[in-house]
């Protein structure tokens, strides 16, 4: 039996396992699923190495672990992070959450080249997300609390891409088309907060990373709006898929999704 896992610290809260067990039950294939907590890399290393197919990898070891891989694709490059590891006589090092966003993006806007986008937020999960929209064709803006690392952001864009990105003050809304929270505003236990207060069009498409609440007060006041919404396990569901492609398989997305829900609560 073909045995994968998550590794991080804290795990306990992972929706990993629930996936992607979900997804070989589905596919009636052999393999099993766990969160692993791993608190040191470089003492874990080999036991994983020895002992997993693949594994996803999230915080604190993303980055770190971009030492132990032979091979890496570009979104590693682009983004600076690990999320996904297939192990055989090289180790290769991927980023699936560029593929995520996008896939998710498309479900509501199939054609995405030259489409508009806003993203709020300008960390890890945020640069996944411009990276993604940019190599689509799209043109993106980002608006983040803290103008310094928006521009820190353009600048990396520029020299990695040759590509420019917009940093704005405010959401210019009447010129946006996709609007993105990147952020954790609105995450469980701060479940009232948003990250934007000014009022949605209702022809912009709004997606929320956050999966926890599904519906966060954002996408509430997007849907209130009569804006189309986009939710957070979206994304994640995507982004696993992209993992279980890698490892080899063919990823069954709806029974995906249905586990994801089930454990956020049956939603």
């Amino acid at each position: 039996m073909k045995r994968y896992a998550v590794i991080g610290n804290p795990i306990g809260h992972s929706l990993s396992p629930a996936m992607h067990n979900a997804a070989f039950k589905e596919l009636g294939v052999k393999a099993a699923y766990e969160a692993l907590e791993v608190e040191r890399l470089d003492r874990a290393w080999e036991h994983l190495r020895k002992t997993y197919s693949g594994i996803n990898v999230t915080i604190p070891h993303k980055v770190e672990i971009l030492k132990y891989i032979d091979e890496r694709e570009m979104a590693v490059d682009l983004i600076g992070a690990v999320n996904c590891v297939e192990f055989g006589d090289v180790v290769r090092g991927y980023n699936t959450d560029m593929y995520g966003a996008v896939e998710a993006l498309k479900t509501e806007v199939p054609k995405l080249r030259n489409k508009r986008v806003l993203v709020l937020g300008a960390g890890g999960a945020a640069r996944a997300i411009v990276y993604g929209c940019l190599l689509e064709g799209m043109k993106v803006s980002v608006l983040n609390r803290t103008v310094e690392k928006s521009d820190e952001l353009a600048m990396e864009v520029e020299e990695k891409l040759s590509k420019r990105i917009s940093v704005v003050p405010e959401a210019l809304l009447d010129k946006t088309d996709i609007l993105i929270n990147a952020t954790s505003v609105g995450m469980a236990p701060k479940v009232d907060a948003s990250p934007l207060t000014s009022s949605i069009p209702s022809n912009v498409v709004v997606m929320d990373i956050v999966y926890n609440p599904l519906e966060t007060k954002f996408l509430k006041q997007a849907r209130a709006a009569g804006a189309r919404t986009i939710d957070g396990a979206e994304m994640f569901v995507r982004q696993g898929a992209e993992s279980l492609r890698i490892w080899g398989y063919d990823p069954p997305v709806d029974a995906m999704r249905r586990a994801v829900l089930k454990a956020l609560g049956g939603r």
